[in-house]
């Protein structure tokens, strides 16, 4: 029976969980923060002022809709939700695929961009400095 358990921990510890995140660019983070808000009907649950960026929710998901103000970041961008990048990163290569970029620091934990077989982009991002949950600052008022 533990091993069973383990197996099953294992393989979610290295499978994509979940869309964690959409990016873009935007040119007013105020303005676009009261568009997503007011007009898209998502919900501010995080603002990180040092780098320019606002993370909203929608209203049956805990998957995010990230703004930022940053025209060096791709745009846009999505992000796949993992247990632990470092961990995915190496049980990844040791199976023959390539990670591209990463592991690398960022403000929930960590991240890193994976290639397919096809060499299609897949950025993963982890909660590791949040203690693998979403951690929001800001009340959505």
């Amino acid at each position: 029976m533990l091993y069973g358990i383990l197996a099953v921990t294992f393989k979610l510890m290295n499978a994509l969980l979940k869309i964690d995140s959409i990016m873009f660019h935007v040119s007013n983070l105020h303005k676009s923060t009261e568009f997503y808000e007011d007009v898209l009907c998502l919900r501010r649950v995080w603002a990180d002022d040092e780098r320019k960026m606002v993370g909203l929710v929608f209203p049956e998901s805990d998957s995010e809709i990230v703004i930022h103000n940053d025209a060096s970041m791709p745009n846009p961008s999505f992000n796949f939700l993992v247990a632990d990048v470092e961990a995915f990163c190496l049980d990844y290569e040791k199976r023959g695929y390539e990670v591209i970029q990463g592991p690398l620091d960022v403000r929930c934990g960590k991240y890193a961009i994976l290639a397919d077989p096809d060499g299609n982009r897949l950025p993963i991002i982890d909660l590791t400095r949040f203690g693998n949950k979403p951690r929001y600052d800001h009340n959505g008022m």
